[in-house]
């Protein structure tokens, strides 16, 4: 079973969050944190994970291979009027409140950090209508996986099983 985990991010930053899980994990305990040329952080020799925050919440998750995470807060209401002019009109069509909205970004975050991209490269050759996800008109090479957990919804964007993924608080490791 996939594995998700969190924390709040006043008591974990992302390198301690990220050297504890492989330390207790993966029994690496020394791991040098890399960022790749568009900052997505990775270690040499795998595994493949992501990392996101929003609010207070951090949230991570690994995998044996690619994979992208995004998180929101469903408490969250954002203006996002002005960023709707980056959305297809298909996607402008479905999106009719802060929540579809949210669901519509998370996607697309995932999207862009599983393709280790940015939301200025990849942004607008994404579209995600009728729970389909395409790239520059084609079909996306992975999958998306929708979560919930207490006030967030998460897209999970990757090649594995995630529906069942286990939420798992760093408090606990």
């Amino acid at each position: 079973m996939e594995k998700i985990f969190y924390a709040d991010k006043s008591d974990f930053t992302t390198e301690t969050a990220l050297k504890q899980i492989f330390s207790v994990c993966y029994g690496r305990n020394s791991v040098e944190i890399l960022r790749t040329e568009h900052g997505k952080p990775y270690v040499d020799g795998g595994p493949y994970f992501s990392v996101t925050h929003t609010k207070n919440r951090l949230y991570i998750i690994f995998s044996s291979q690619a994979i992208g995470l995004d998180a929101e807060s469903l408490a969250r209401k954002p203006r996002y009027g002005t960023i709707m002019k980056k959305f297809s009109p298909a996607e402008q069509a479905e999106i009719d409140c802060a929540e579809t909205f949210l669901k519509h970004w998370v996607v697309k975050e995932s999207a862009v950090k599983y393709l280790g991209g940015t939301l200025a490269m990849d942004l607008r050759k994404l579209e995600f209508t009728d729970g389909y996800l395409t790239y520059d008109n084609t079909p996306f090479p992975a999958k998306i996986t929708l979560l919930t957990h207490e006030e967030f919804i998460l897209s999970i964007c990757g090649n594995g099983d995630f529906d069942r993924a286990e939420f798992v608080s760093l408090d606990t490791l």
